[in-house]
C-alpha cells in the first residue's frame, strides 16, 4: 500500500491533476504501525493510516494541513524516521502558501 498525494484548487474535481509526492509503502508501515489506534494523538496521520486502497479520497482542507505539518514535525521527536517526513511536510507547507487542499489516496504499491 502507497499513497497517491495531490495539490487541489478544486477539490474533488481536480484530484490527480497535479501530483505532490507519492508516499511508498514504508512509510505507510511507519504510520499505520504508530500513528492509528484508539489511544493515537495523530489526529490527520491516523486518518491517513486507515485509507486503503479503494477508500475514498481524503481531502485536507487549511486546518487539517496545519495539523498534519503539526504531526509531521512531531514524528522525529518521538523516534519516528522516514525519508518522506519531510518532504510530505514541504508538500503540506507548500499547499498551505498556495491556498490549495491536498487529496490523498490510497494506492497499489508499484513492486507488488
Amino acid at each position: 500500500m502507497a499513497y497517491r498525494v495531490c495539490y487541489s484548487s478544486y477539490p474533488p474535481e481536480d484530484h490527480t491533476t497535479d501530483p505532490a509526492i507519492y508516499l511508498d509503502q514504508e512509510f505507510y508501515e511507519l504510520i499505520f504501525e504508530h500513528c492509528r489506534g484508539e489511544g493515537s494523538d495523530f489526529t490527520v496521520l491516523k486518518t491517513i493510516a486507515e485509507l486503503r486502497y479503494k477508500s475514498p479520497t481524503f481531502f485536507l482542507d487549511a486546518d487539517s494541513l496545519k495539523m498534519l505539518v503539526f504531526e509531521l514535525n512531531r514524528l522525529p521527536d518521538i523516534g519516528l524516521l522516514h525519508l518522506q517526513v519531510p518532504d510530505f511536510r514541504n508538500v503540506a507547507d507548500t499547499a498551505l502558501r498556495r491556498n490549495y487542499s491536498l487529496s490523498i489516496s490510497g494506492d497499489m504499491y508499484p513492486e507488488l
